[in-house]
């Protein structure tokens, strides 16, 4: 169903919409872990944690059941962090390296589990549906059916 690349890490989500990740884990960008601490599975690489093939993140698809958000409709990939659209195209959840605002949660350098995000979000009464979640570096996006960016976090160029 879709794909999307960062500097170091990757995600597929697959047609039963499972999301898979792979790639280095340094900043929790992989949401392997869960809310209540830890993960495994992870080898050392030239001093970064890696997790060297495609496991699925249950942690991720566990807090899209109980958010009552249903599955997930995009994933995208930034500099170090990762950003997921649920298929309700209204909360959008971020994790990862967040220094920058990238995760659009006020004073989080790092999340090691999702967390949504208001800044990109959009209001469930209110706000128009999202299409997409988009990253770069430390920018994140997130698009409406006709492309226009509804939402930004981050170190985005206007």
């Amino acid at each position: 169903q879709g794909c999307s690349t960062g500097s170091g890490h990757s995600a597929l989500i697959d047609d039963k919409g499972q999301l898979w990740m792979a790639g280095c884990d340094r900043w929790q960008q992989l949401g392997l872990g869960s809310a209540k601490g830890g993960s495994s599975g992870y080898t050392w690489i030239d001093g970064k944690l890696w997790q060297d093939t495609f496991v699925p993140s249950n942690s991720v698809m566990d807090l899209m059941k109980e958010k009552s958000s249903g599955g997930i409709r995009d994933v995208a990939l930034g500099g170090d962090h990762t950003l997921i659209l649920a298929s309700n195209q209204r909360d959008v959840y971020a994790f990862g390296k967040g220094g920058d605002g990238q995760l659009g949660l006020v004073g989080k350098p790092y999340v090691s589990a999702p967390i949504k995000s208001k800044t990109l979000s959009e209001d469930e009464q209110t706000g128009t549906p999202l299409s997409a979640v988009c990253a770069f570096r430390n920018c994140s996006l997130t698009l409406d059916a006709k492309g226009a960016v509804r939402s930004r976090a981050g170190k985005c160029r206007a």
